[in-house]
């Protein structure tokens, strides 16, 4: 279907159609679409009233003159039988969207391809909210003048403390807020006092020429009117201006924006700004994103009177005689905004957020999110809230929750960095913010309290090797952890580090039964010539003290135990113990969290004592055993597909482990066969042989179906081991494996210093 110009987007495109008497039979899926779009929004989770359409021919031939007029509108295709080779499509409805979409795979031409609609919505009939229609045409030019101010008074008079409060203030001292603030009465930087509420600007950069607040210019921007139009040697760009004006329509007078606010040649400032930015941003009375923006002179177009006119599509369809519906093409999902690693915390912990994406204005706080085209009720509209108030709620509990940890960091991971050294600095916010519940804070990304298995992190698809682009020689891009290399990464390797919980509340367990066990002493180092920190594998010697040995040992402070008779939370899901075949006689409750249970303690952080949570080390080193193997044939797994897994054999030929490739190789991963590999072991694991009999669909490892793999005894034990190339005396990972333990002690193995790079 075209779509008009912009002065006549608004306009309905009707479908006239003839009377007749097909026109009187009631149609089931017309009955379907509006009971969908009438339905409350907490009760459209049932896929049972989702609409499924598995052929094409379905719609064609329908007898009703309504819905497949609709459809074939929504999808851009002709009535006809040969639109498409093959068409399925589905109705969506999920629990909390205030919305519909139309979700369809079509083959055409021996091509596939994905579709998804606008958010659709029943068009209300008149200027109030009816029963049957909660939608309304808006301007496509203009936002109305007082819809974002309304918004902002409906939150504080709606929310109260669900939106009011900060998981920051729990996590950081009052005094982590920002040292500058905009003050866009006076057009001038200024020190904010403890109680002056600000708003908060999320854009990106890209190349537009961006006035920067510097030491030798920062004298000049406290004056007042020193940000006045004209009054500046370099432009304020275009989102900085338009966000000035923003907060003045909104009845808000101070403005936080990185460029202006942070001391950009000032090392110190810098650091101390960058390390608080989970709570500058949560601190933030509101957030305005600028999403739609490829550069910082992009603007935020819309604002009659203030800024450029936005283009905001509608496209109406008329299901029936009297019956309309409303699609709103927003196309928020891909922008740059949401690409960028820098803007990852300015996503997840603003406490209220203005989106200016696709043309359209919406609101999100964190009880609500309202859009333009209609403030009903929408709670969780789409799944992210939900998502978000497991990381604040994992941020604001003194007890490490490791795996939302991990999840957060492969979300970061894939994002871009203009400069790829800003990796660790672009994340190091929220290793503060964790560092109040992860004992020993964080070595160059990983967490020192678990290190021995945060080091086993690995991928699915293929890693991109980051490198330093700037001239600064500070980079900490260490080959040994995440932040070194740019993509996807597994989930799993952080699930033995879940075995201390027992009953989940809010938070996930060790849903599988590998294990790990610490086996050499590592060092952080900041030098080559430095002697090296030892790191101290606390949740390990927690986990041995309070459920391997058998002497009551005293709880640590807010930790009570308790009988395994006791059964508190019966009938909830109970995940396995850390020694699975030796039945725990104890479980332990923190007073933080008494939904929870837990088999044993875990280091906690003495809150009044919280050191630096994180430190950029380019280097780590142990004592510790190497080995060198042959690579051999590709095996392909059945349940992780992704980079090459290679056999490891030894010089008689026999299989003694895998390894699993973290790039994409330059030539075949075939040409490894009978290439000598270097393997260094750091860690040992252990699963049970009949895993997938205790769990049907246990997430096994690479090698587990391989042939030669020893199945005979209960437990599969192995090495962890690291393939390393060696460059002026610093080894570098380029893949981590796992090894059979009987078939790598029987190796001529020596000892060795090792330093990794």
């Amino acid at each position: 279907m075209s779509v008009a110009p912009s002065s006549q987007r608004l306009s309905t495109k009707r479908i006239s159609s003839k009377p007749g008497p097909r026109q009187e039979q009631l149609c089931e899926v017309c009955e379907k679409l509006l009971k969908l779009l009438q339905a409350p929004v907490e009760t459209r989770g049932d896929t049972m009233n989702h609409i499924m359409i598995n052929n094409w021919k379905q719609v064609v031939e329908s007898q009703c003159l309504h819905h497949p007029k609709f459809l074939a509108a929504v999808l851009k295709l002709d009535l006809t039988p040969s639109a498409a080779d093959e068409i399925s499509l589905r109705v969506l409805a999920f629990t909390g969207w205030d919305h519909l979409e139309v979700h369809a795979d079509i083959k055409s031409a021996g091509k596939s391809r994905q579709f998804r609609s606008g958010q659709i919505y029943l068009l209300q009939k008149g200027t109030k909210f009816p029963k049957d229609g909660s939608a309304r045409l808006v301007n496509p030019l203009w936002i109305d003048r007082s819809l974002l101010r309304q918004w902002k008074e409906k939150c504080l008079s709606s929310h109260g403390e669900t939106c009011g409060s900060t998981q920051a203030q729990s996590v950081y001292n009052d005094d982590a807020r920002p040292t500058w603030l905009i003050d866009v009465w006076r057009k001038c930087l200024v020190r904010p006092s403890q109680h002056d509420r600000y708003i908060a600007l999320s854009y990106v950069w890209g190349g537009a020429p961006t006035l920067m607040a510097r030491m030798n210019n920062i004298a000049e921007l406290l004056k007042p009117l020193a940000f006045a139009e004209g009054r500046t040697s370099v432009p304020i760009p275009k989102t900085i201006r338009d966000a000035m004006s923003c907060v003045e329509r909104l009845g808000e007078r101070y403005l936080w924006v990185d460029s202006l606010c942070i001391v950009q040649d000032d090392p110190v400032h810098k650091e101390a700004e960058i390390n608080k930015m989970v709570a500058i941003y949560s601190n933030a009375f509101i957030t305005i994103t600028a999403s739609d923006g490829l550069d910082a002179d992009s603007g935020l177009p819309g604002l009659s009177g203030l800024t450029e006119p936005r283009t905001a599509i509608q496209v109406v369809h008329t299901l029936r005689p009297g019956i309309q519906i409303v699609e709103c093409l927003m196309e928020p999902k891909n922008t740059k905004w949401r690409t960028r690693g820098w803007t990852y915390q300015e996503e997840v912990f603003p406490r209220r957020q203005i989106f200016f994406e696709g043309g359209w204005a919406r609101w999100v706080c964190q009880s609500d999110k309202w859009a333009e085209v209609g403030e009903k009720h929408g709670g969780k509209v789409d799944g992210q809230i939900g998502s978000v108030t497991s990381m604040r709620d994992a941020l604001s509990s003194p007890i490490p929750d490791p795996y939302v940890w991990w999840n957060m960091i492969g979300a970061y991971n894939m994002r871009d960095l203009t400069y790829p050294e800003d990796a660790l600095s672009g994340f190091a916010g929220i290793l503060n913010s964790f560092g109040r519940s992860f004992d020993g804070g964080f070595i160059s990304g990983l967490p020192a309290a678990m290190f021995y298995i945060a080091i086993l992190w690995h991928t699915r698809d293929p890693l991109t090797r980051r490198r330093a682009k700037g001239s600064g020689g500070n980079s900490c891009l260490p080959s040994w952890s995440w932040i070194g290399w740019k993509g996807t990464l597994l989930s799993t390797v952080m699930h033995p580090s879940l075995e201390f919980v027992k009953v989940r509340a809010s938070r996930e367990g060790a849903r599988y039964f590998d294990r790990v066990t610490p086996l050499v002493q590592w060092h952080w180092k900041e030098s080559l010539k430095d002697p090296g920190i030892p790191i101290r594998d606390t949740w390990y010697e927690y986990r041995q003290k309070y459920a391997v040995e058998t002497q009551k040992s005293p709880c640590p402070s807010g930790w009570t135990r308790y009988s395994v008779d006791t059964e508190i939370h019966s009938g909830r899901l109970t995940f396995p113990p850390p020694e699975l075949d030796n039945s725990p006689k104890f479980f332990y409750k923190h007073i933080s969290e008494p939904e929870s249970e837990f088999w044993y303690p875990v280091p906690i952080p003495d809150p009044s004592q919280i050191p630096k949570s994180h430190v950029a080390a380019p280097f780590i080193s142990c004592r510790t055993k190497r080995a060198f193997l042959y690579g051999s044939e590709v095996i392909t797994p059945q349940y992780i597909k992704g980079t090459a897994v290679i056999s490891l054999r030894d010089n008689t030929s026999a299989w003694i482990g895998v390894i699993r490739l973290q790039e994409e190789s330059t030539d075949n991963s075939r040409s490894l066969a009978g290439q000598e590999i270097e393997l260094v072991e750091v860690a040992l694991g252990r699963v049970p042989n009949d895993a997938r009999q205790r769990l049907q669909h246990h997430q096994v490892l690479d090698e587990w179906d391989h042939e030669e793999r020893p199945k005979n005894n209960d437990m599969y034990e192995y090495y962890y081991v690291i393939w390393v190339e060696w460059i002026d005396g610093v080894a570098y990972r380029k893949a981590l494996g796992r090894v059979e333990r009987s078939l790598w002690e029987a190796q001529e193995r020596q000892d060795i210093d090792l330093v990794l790079g």
